[in-house]
């Protein structure tokens, strides 16, 4: 307790609050107390007033007929009685009887203290029978009513200022552990706060860091830590900034002082505030010359000096002002100028220019300018030249063209001639077992003739000769259906290669026709054929360019691929459908193709057979069946360390 008024008298001292507080209560409950001591006085007073008037008036009921009686009876003596009577009555000062002789009243017995004038007082007529005998008087004193609220309201006040002070102590005592000792924490926690570190948080004595439920010094508390890390984050935010502007302050002057540029920051009146030493290098003054001068007598002739003043009187951004300028020895230079205002706030403050020295590029300009006029000259020459020559190209393109056109239907033809050699060739066989067999028969129909005609006819002759045309005609025939195949072949191929037809057809059987077509040559150079193509696979297009590219890979694998090899001699073709695309995979077994001509491998004109007889258009013209004709897209890939590898995408439209 002794601490807690130790601490609340520290309080008072050193914090005006505290006793600002314990005066307005002590004045409030000073002022309250006196207001109810005066109402309650009052209370008492009109009491104790009424009190008396109430005596007096039971004088009027009580005492007037029994005095008027003892009046008219002459009885003196009980006449006093009931004086001292009315005397004891409390309150009363004074009492008087007067008797009425005639028209005079005569004093007859008197009790008390006589005044001039009396607090209360009353005057009755005592009457008795109908006729007045006398008068009475009685006066009461407010003295002892005084007396009693004097000693009342000492009391009061007394028991009012006890309990006023005790009631403030306690108060104060409340506001100090509830309020004010949480301020002086505060206070205490502000005026030792050092910004330049983080601190412990404000925490206030005896209450938890996060309350269930805060009240307003919590709330300030916490509002005072979320300040407190505000004004340290903007603090450190400000301080790197303040850093990172002293660092671009640096860099910026390192840039200006070493530009090439003239910076320079003008007046009002144009004159040189400040200048960065490539001014210095372009006009021979110093630094401190050059400030104050006017700008316009350094870095600008005469004769552009009011036009130039009066643009720049307007104080606005300006941009490419070319101007003339001549230095102290008389050499002219060309500048251009660019001027942007700085205000501070919205009072201007300077004008900074920025001149750039195109001296350089202004001679180069001139020269650039005679070199036009120059090339001009030469331009329309050499056009005139160029359309000539562009004539002559397009001349030689022409035929060019019409040289490859040729060149491959040559190619077409000279694929169609090797087929019909080929198929000749394989013809050859058939034909003649045919001829052969036809012979035979010939022969043993002869003879039956001979034996008919000389009656010489046997059984086992006619069993004999039955029997051999028997074989013979199975020969001739299956040779003549081999013949006819390959000719029908032949044909449809030959027909598919000349022309460019459009229609419906198996995939499976052009690519059988084609296999059937080359079996000589594929015979003959020992390789074999794996076709895989679903039979139901069919495809509007054109049947005779799929026939050529299919001849020309597979003569190609013969020619290049299988001569002089004696490796493995296979080739695959894999047809199948994608989606909407038609996919035709071609390998072969062979050497392969040299890196050097697989890199242009479809270019016109490219072949490892040249002088040989290979004219270099195969894989140009199956290239540009399969891209212009077909609009699809054909690949090349080596295929390991031998054989080929050739990949076919098309646009696939069914049947």
């Amino acid at each position: 307790m002794l601490n807690a008024f130790s601490k609340l008298k520290q309080s008072a001292s050193q914090n005006s609050l505290s006793f600002r507080l314990l005066s307005y209560i002590l004045l409030c409950s000073t002022v309250l107390a006196v207001v109810i001591t005066m109402v309650q006085l009052l209370w008492d007073y009109h009491k104790d007033v009424g009190q008396i008037e109430d005596s007096i008036g039971q004088i009027e009921a009580s005492f007037l007929h029994p005095i008027a009686a003892s009046l008219w009876n002459l009885d003196e003596e009980q006449v006093q009685v009931q004086v001292e009577g009315i005397m004891n009555l409390p309150n009363m000062q004074y009492v008087l009887i007067k008797e009425i002789l005639g028209p005079s009243e005569v004093p007859l017995i008197e009790k008390g203290m006589q005044k001039k004038k009396f607090d209360i007082s009353r005057e009755f007529d005592l009457v008795y029978q109908g006729e007045i005998v006398g008068k009475l008087l009685v006066a009461a004193s407010l003295n002892e009513v005084y007396q009693r609220l004097i000693e009342k309201s000492m009391i009061i006040l007394i028991s009012q200022t006890i309990k006023t002070l005790v009631v403030s102590v306690c108060i104060l005592l409340i506001i100090y552990y509830v309020v004010i000792r949480h301020l002086n924490r505060i206070a205490e926690y502000t005026r030792t706060l050092n910004l330049d570190t983080i601190t412990k948080p404000l925490d206030l004595e005896g209450r938890d860091d996060k309350p269930a439920n805060p009240d307003e010094l919590d709330a300030l508390a916490s509002t005072f830590n979320q300040m407190r890390e505000k004004i340290y984050a903007e603090l450190s935010a400000k301080e790197q900034a303040n850093s990172e502007l002293g660092k671009e302050r640096d860099f910026s002057a390192t840039i200006i002082n070493s530009s090439t540029t003239v910076i320079c920051c003008l007046n009002l009146h144009l004159d040189i505030e400040s200048i960065n030493p490539a001014g210095v290098l372009l006009t021979g003054y110093s630094q401190d010359e050059m400030e104050g001068k006017s700008w316009l007598e350094l870095f600008v002739d005469p004769k552009q000096r009011d036009n130039i003043k009066e643009s720049l009187r307007k104080y606005r951004e300006q941009k490419d002002l070319e101007i003339a300028m001549t230095d102290q020895l008389g050499e002219s230079n060309t500048l251009l100028w660019n001027f942007v205002p700085f205000y501070q706030g919205e009072t201007f403050k300077y004008l900074i220019a920025f001149g750039y020295d195109v001296s350089s590029l202004k001679r180069i300009e001139q020269e650039i300018k005679r070199l036009n006029d120059q090339l001009e000259e030469k331009v329309v020459k050499r056009t005139a030249s160029l359309e000539q020559s562009n004539n002559q190209l397009v001349v030689a393109f022409d035929e060019l063209q019409k040289a490859q056109q040729t060149l491959v239907e040559s190619e077409k033809m000279a694929s169609l001639g090797s087929l019909v050699a080929g198929v000749a060739h394989e013809i050859n066989t058939p034909i003649g077992i045919s001829v052969t067999a036809s012979s035979y028969l010939q022969d043993q129909t002869r003879k039956l003739k001979n034996k008919v005609a000389d009656g010489q006819l046997s059984r086992s002759f006619i069993e004999e000769l039955t029997n051999n045309m028997e074989e013979s005609s199975e020969l001739l025939i299956n040779n003549l259906r081999r013949a006819s195949d390959l000719i029908s072949s032949f044909k449809q191929v030959a027909v598919d290669q000349s022309s460019e037809a459009r229609y419906a057809f198996s995939l499976q059987e052009n690519l059988n026709q084609v296999v059937t077509s080359l079996s000589h040559k594929l015979k003959k150079s020992r390789c074999e054929v794996n076709t895989h193509c679903d039979p139901d696979l069919k495809m509007n297009s054109f049947p005779g360019s799929f026939t050529q590219i299919y001849s020309n890979l597979i003569i190609n694998s013969i020619k290049h691929g299988f001569e002089d090899w004696d490796g493995e001699r296979e080739i695959s073709v894999f047809v199948s459908l994608q989606g909407d695309r038609l996919l035709i995979d071609y390998r072969d077994t062979g050497r392969g193709i040299e890196p050097d001509i697989a890199e242009r491998i479809f270019d016109p004109f490219v072949t490892s057979k040249r002088g040989h007889g290979g004219s270099g258009l195969g894989t140009h013209v199956m290239y540009n069946l399969v891209v212009q004709l077909l609009k699809g897209s054909i690949e090349y890939s080596s295929n390991g360390e031998h054989g080929v590898h050739f990949h076919i995408d098309l646009p696939y439209i069914p049947a």
